[in-house]
């Protein structure tokens, strides 16, 4: 069985292996590498301490398994570090990151099979005052395209039109989609659990 490790230091652990890849794959002379990497650092620890929670929030809401949403959060930062877009605002930047995270966490499922846990939902439920973990094991029996929406909506905070950017999908079309998962999830709900 898997040590319990904390959120905070699951993300430091993971900024030190990305620092470690960043530094490796960088194309600079020695003498710009030294005066970039602390440059590197701080920026990939600015990432991480501003997204890397939601990050790996989303990613496990995709692949159910921790280690491979740990995967995709320094994956996430690659991409994000490799890439080094502007962005005309934080939500710009946060919509980005998060698509990124979305693309790479549906390349896992593609090419990996996944194994399901419930680590994370364990720890996130545990942090709320009532036992809601019910409801999220009934998320998980929801299509993707409405497990998805659901996350971003009610754990991410996310609006539609925040959603729709990340997505790639039309504002109206995540609006059905959230409707349609809310639907599909009362029908699981009174199914199993004689929900109204």
């Amino acid at each position: 069985m898997r040590e319990k490790v904390s959120l905070d230091d699951l993300l430091y652990q993971s900024f030190h292996l990305f620092a470690e890849v960043i530094s490796r794959e960088s194309s600079f002379s020695k003498e710009k590498e030294t005066s970039s990497a602390g440059t590197i650092n701080e920026r990939a620890g600015q990432v991480i301490d501003i997204y890397g929670d939601k990050v790996l929030r989303l990613a496990y809401s995709y692949v159910h398994n921790m280690s491979d949403a740990e995967d995709i959060l320094q994956d996430t930062l690659i991409q994000y570090m490799k890439a080094a877009p502007a962005f005309e605002s934080d939500e710009h930047e946060k919509a980005w990151i998060l698509r990124v995270a979305a693309n790479i966490s549906k390349n896992k499922i593609k090419y990996n099979k996944y194994r399901e846990t419930d680590e994370l939902m364990e720890e996130l439920v545990a942090a709320e005052k009532e036992d809601l973990s019910f409801v999220w094991d009934a998320v998980k029996e929801l299509p993707e395209k409405y497990r998805e929406v659901i996350h971003l909506f009610y754990a991410e905070g996310l609006s539609t039109a925040d959603i729709s950017k990340v997505l790639d999908r039309k504002e109206a079309t995540v609006r059905s989609d959230l409707l349609r998962g809310r639907e599909k999830l009362k029908t699981i709900l009174k199914e199993a659990y004689d929900f109204e």
